[in-house]
Protein backbone atom coordinates (compact mmCIF):
# COMPACT_ATOMS: atom_id res chain seq x y z
CA UNK A 1 0.00 0.00 0.00
CA UNK A 2 2.27 2.97 -1.41
CA UNK A 3 1.25 6.61 0.21
CA UNK A 4 2.08 9.32 -2.06
CA UNK A 5 4.12 11.89 0.60
CA UNK A 6 3.49 14.54 -1.40
CA UNK A 7 -0.21 14.57 -1.68
CA UNK A 8 -0.99 14.72 2.18
CA UNK A 9 -3.71 17.51 2.59
CA UNK A 10 -4.21 18.44 6.06
CA UNK A 11 -1.90 15.69 7.69
CA UNK A 12 -4.46 12.91 5.95
CA UNK A 13 -2.54 10.18 4.18
CA UNK A 14 -2.94 9.39 0.18
CA UNK A 15 -2.38 6.77 -1.87
CA UNK A 16 -0.05 7.40 -5.20
CA UNK A 17 -3.30 7.72 -7.33
CA UNK A 18 -4.15 10.39 -4.87
CA UNK A 19 -6.94 8.72 -3.21
CA UNK A 20 -7.89 9.73 0.56
CA UNK A 21 -6.79 6.96 2.35
CA UNK A 22 -9.89 7.80 5.13
CA UNK A 23 -12.21 7.87 1.98
CA UNK A 24 -11.11 4.41 1.63
CA UNK A 25 -11.50 3.26 4.69
CA UNK A 26 -14.88 4.91 4.94
CA UNK A 27 -16.30 2.74 1.98
CA UNK A 28 -14.07 -0.98 2.21
CA UNK A 29 -17.34 -2.78 2.70
CA UNK A 30 -18.67 -1.42 -0.24
CA UNK A 31 -18.56 -2.75 -3.69
CA UNK A 32 -15.58 -1.67 -5.22
CA UNK A 33 -15.20 1.29 -7.40
CA UNK A 34 -14.48 0.95 -11.56
CA UNK A 35 -11.62 3.34 -10.20
CA UNK A 36 -10.41 0.80 -7.44
CA UNK A 37 -11.43 -2.43 -9.75
CA UNK A 38 -8.35 -1.05 -12.22
CA UNK A 39 -5.78 1.00 -9.82
CA UNK A 40 -3.09 -0.70 -8.21
CA UNK A 41 -2.85 1.78 -5.60
CA UNK A 42 -6.42 0.90 -4.43
CA UNK A 43 -6.37 -3.08 -4.62
CA UNK A 44 -3.42 -3.04 -2.63
CA UNK A 45 -4.65 -0.74 0.17
CA UNK A 46 -8.19 -2.10 0.26
CA UNK A 47 -6.96 -5.86 0.52
CA UNK A 48 -4.09 -4.57 3.54
CA UNK A 49 -7.18 -2.74 5.01
CA UNK A 50 -9.46 -5.69 4.90
CA UNK A 51 -6.34 -7.84 6.67
CA UNK A 52 -6.44 -5.01 8.98
CA UNK A 53 -9.88 -5.61 9.87
CA UNK A 54 -9.79 -8.98 10.28
CA UNK A 55 -6.69 -9.51 12.60
CA UNK A 56 -8.56 -6.27 14.83
CA UNK A 57 -11.66 -8.68 15.26
CA UNK A 58 -9.78 -11.75 15.77
CA UNK A 59 -7.89 -9.77 18.28
CA UNK A 60 -11.10 -8.52 19.90
CA UNK A 61 -12.75 -12.04 20.30
CA UNK A 62 -9.51 -13.41 22.01
CA UNK A 63 -9.57 -10.39 24.56
CA UNK A 64 -13.60 -11.19 24.93
CA UNK A 65 -12.66 -14.69 25.50
CA UNK A 66 -9.26 -15.63 27.30
CA UNK A 67 -9.95 -16.18 30.94
CA UNK A 68 -6.59 -14.27 31.86
CA UNK A 69 -7.80 -11.06 29.92
CA UNK A 70 -11.02 -10.74 32.04
CA UNK A 71 -11.17 -8.58 35.30
CA UNK A 72 -11.64 -10.45 38.45
CA UNK A 73 -14.51 -10.27 40.95
CA UNK A 74 -12.66 -7.76 42.85
CA UNK A 75 -12.22 -5.83 40.19
CA UNK A 76 -15.59 -5.73 38.65
CA UNK A 77 -17.14 -5.22 42.01
CA UNK A 78 -15.26 -2.03 43.00
CA UNK A 79 -15.76 -0.93 38.72
CA UNK A 80 -19.61 -1.27 40.10
CA UNK A 81 -19.03 0.66 43.18
CA UNK A 82 -17.93 3.30 41.52
CA UNK A 83 -20.40 3.69 38.71
CA UNK A 84 -23.34 3.26 41.19
CA UNK A 85 -21.97 5.80 43.46
CA UNK A 86 -21.63 8.48 40.60
CA UNK A 87 -25.26 7.76 40.06
CA UNK A 88 -26.33 8.17 43.55
CA UNK A 89 -24.78 11.74 43.71
CA UNK A 90 -26.96 13.05 40.55
CA UNK A 91 -26.42 16.89 39.59
CA UNK A 92 -23.88 19.36 41.19
CA UNK A 93 -24.58 22.45 42.78
CA UNK A 94 -21.42 25.22 42.10
CA UNK A 95 -20.59 27.05 45.54
CA UNK A 96 -18.18 29.26 44.79
CA UNK A 97 -15.32 29.56 42.27
CA UNK A 98 -11.56 29.85 43.28
CA UNK A 99 -8.16 30.47 41.34
CA UNK A 100 -7.71 26.78 41.37
CA UNK A 101 -11.33 25.82 40.25
CA UNK A 102 -15.20 25.35 41.26
CA UNK A 103 -16.51 24.16 44.44
CA UNK A 104 -19.12 22.00 44.33
CA UNK A 105 -21.48 19.78 46.23
CA UNK A 106 -23.54 16.82 44.83
CA UNK A 107 -27.40 16.54 45.03
CA UNK A 108 -26.60 13.63 47.08
CA UNK A 109 -24.34 15.83 49.76
CA UNK A 110 -26.80 18.93 49.46
CA UNK A 111 -29.88 15.95 50.45
CA UNK A 112 -27.78 13.81 52.66
CA UNK A 113 -27.17 17.35 54.47
CA UNK A 114 -31.26 18.11 54.40
CA UNK A 115 -32.03 14.99 55.67
CA UNK A 116 -29.84 15.23 58.65
CA UNK A 117 -30.47 19.09 59.39
CA UNK A 118 -34.40 17.45 59.96
CA UNK A 119 -33.91 14.93 61.89
CA UNK A 120 -31.88 16.33 65.07
CA UNK A 121 -35.47 18.34 65.55
CA UNK A 122 -37.10 15.44 67.99
CA UNK A 123 -40.09 13.38 66.45
CA UNK A 124 -39.04 14.01 63.32
CA UNK A 125 -37.89 11.08 61.08
CA UNK A 126 -36.51 12.57 57.78
CA UNK A 127 -36.91 10.77 54.82
CA UNK A 128 -36.48 11.19 51.03
CA UNK A 129 -35.76 14.41 49.91
CA UNK A 130 -36.16 16.15 46.21
CA UNK A 131 -34.42 18.75 44.84
CA UNK A 132 -36.53 20.64 42.35
CA UNK A 133 -37.45 23.80 40.00
CA UNK A 134 -40.49 25.47 39.12
CA UNK A 135 -42.05 24.98 35.96
CA UNK A 136 -45.18 26.94 34.95
CA UNK A 137 -47.04 23.83 36.39
CA UNK A 138 -45.51 24.56 39.59
CA UNK A 139 -42.80 22.32 41.38
CA UNK A 140 -41.09 20.08 39.79
CA UNK A 141 -38.61 17.54 40.08
CA UNK A 142 -35.51 18.12 38.92
CA UNK A 143 -33.97 16.84 35.63
CA UNK A 144 -30.09 16.30 34.84
CA UNK A 145 -29.10 20.53 34.56
CA UNK A 146 -27.03 21.28 37.37
CA UNK A 147 -28.27 22.59 40.37
CA UNK A 148 -29.21 26.32 40.54
CA UNK A 149 -27.67 27.36 43.94
CA UNK A 150 -29.85 30.41 43.49
CA UNK A 151 -32.72 28.87 43.50
CA UNK A 152 -33.08 25.69 45.83
CA UNK A 153 -36.37 24.49 46.23
CA UNK A 154 -36.79 21.37 48.22
CA UNK A 155 -39.63 18.33 48.72
CA UNK A 156 -38.67 16.84 51.75
CA UNK A 157 -40.97 14.00 53.15
CA UNK A 158 -41.09 13.23 56.94
CA UNK A 159 -42.38 10.89 59.65
CA UNK A 160 -43.40 12.59 63.12
CA UNK A 161 -44.18 11.38 66.45
CA UNK A 162 -47.68 11.72 67.15
CA UNK A 163 -47.04 12.73 70.27
CA UNK A 164 -45.94 16.71 68.58
CA UNK A 165 -47.83 19.43 67.58
CA UNK A 166 -47.46 19.69 63.74
CA UNK A 167 -48.00 23.16 62.88
CA UNK A 168 -45.26 24.18 65.25
CA UNK A 169 -42.99 21.51 64.30
CA UNK A 170 -43.27 22.60 60.60
CA UNK A 171 -42.17 25.84 61.45
CA UNK A 172 -39.55 24.90 63.55
CA UNK A 173 -38.43 22.19 60.67
CA UNK A 174 -38.01 25.20 57.92
CA UNK A 175 -36.23 26.92 60.25
CA UNK A 176 -33.46 24.18 61.20
CA UNK A 177 -33.10 22.87 57.64
CA UNK A 178 -32.56 26.53 56.19
CA UNK A 179 -30.08 27.00 58.73
CA UNK A 180 -28.19 24.42 58.90
CA UNK A 181 -28.27 24.13 54.73
CA UNK A 182 -26.97 28.35 54.91
CA UNK A 183 -24.17 27.64 57.62
CA UNK A 184 -22.70 24.82 55.62
CA UNK A 185 -23.07 25.30 51.90
CA UNK A 186 -24.01 29.19 51.98
CA UNK A 187 -26.94 28.35 50.09
CA UNK A 188 -30.34 30.05 50.98
CA UNK A 189 -33.08 27.67 49.92
CA UNK A 190 -36.03 29.74 48.25
CA UNK A 191 -38.76 26.92 49.18
CA UNK A 192 -38.78 24.19 51.82
CA UNK A 193 -42.20 21.98 51.14
CA UNK A 194 -42.31 19.58 53.74
CA UNK A 195 -44.99 16.48 53.07
CA UNK A 196 -45.89 14.68 56.66
CA UNK A 197 -46.54 10.98 55.42
CA UNK A 198 -46.66 9.21 58.78
CA UNK A 199 -46.75 9.51 62.39
CA UNK A 200 -45.24 6.80 64.67
CA UNK A 201 -45.75 5.40 68.32
CA UNK A 202 -48.96 5.74 67.71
Amino acid sequence: MALNEERVQGDRPRLGCGRDLDELWASIDNVPTAHELTCKDCRNARSALHHLASVTESMRERDREDPDLQPGQRVREAIMMVARAEIRRGRRAPLTTTPLGTIDISEQALTSLIRFAASTLPGVHARRCTVGTVSPQGFKAASTDPVDVDDVRITLQVALASTIKIPATMVLLRERVGTVVQAQTSITMKQINIVVEDLYDV
